[in-house]
């Protein structure tokens, strides 16, 4: 009986692939508890000898992860050593996708509210001067949904106006 690590490494693939091949009911752990109380998964060695052979003769291959779509030649991003590897290939794709499905954000000087941070760096003040001018009733704010605070931008231009 070998531990998933332990299997991942005869089967020479990752432990998140004897996770995948314990979904598809590939591999069937023995579960059983170690010294410190917690279960583990134990593999039975015939059946792990049983699928390292299906994977040498490319019955079975390694269990994939989900696809993602695929991208053309314009979008494709250069990394060194990404044609190389695969998984770094995919990686890219991924980071990629998520950038182009994100939603543009509108310029800083365009914003109606503004957070701290976002006023302080279009007016030019600190944190700590607004957040005072705040406490002292001088700049109308409001606390965000979150717990910081947020300021309309006609509330900022005036008050800048007024030092």
């Amino acid at each position: 009986m070998k531990t998933k690590q332990q299997a991942a490494d005869y089967l020479h693939v990752s432990t998140r692939a004897i996770e995948r091949y314990t979904a598809k009911q590939k591999l069937n752990p023995h579960y059983d508890r170690d010294d410190g109380g917690r279960l583990i998964a134990l593999y039975d060695d015939a059946e792990l000898e049983r699928v390292k052979q299906e994977m040498e003769t490319h019955a079975l291959a390694p269990p994939k992860a989900k696809p993602i779509r695929e991208r053309s030649h314009s979008q494709a991003l250069t990394i060194r050593g990404a044609g190389k590897s695969p998984a770094l290939a995919e990686l890219v794709a991924a980071i990629e996708a998520a950038r182009a499905q994100a939603k543009p954000q509108a310029a800083l000087g365009e914003k109606l509210m503004l957070s701290l941070v976002e006023a302080s760096a279009l007016s030019g003040l600190s944190i700590g001067h607004l957040r005072d001018a705040i406490h002292q009733k001088k700049l109308k704010a409001r606390r965000g949904l979150g717990r910081g605070w947020k300021l309309k931008r006609t509330d900022l231009d005036a008050y800048v106006r007024k030092l």
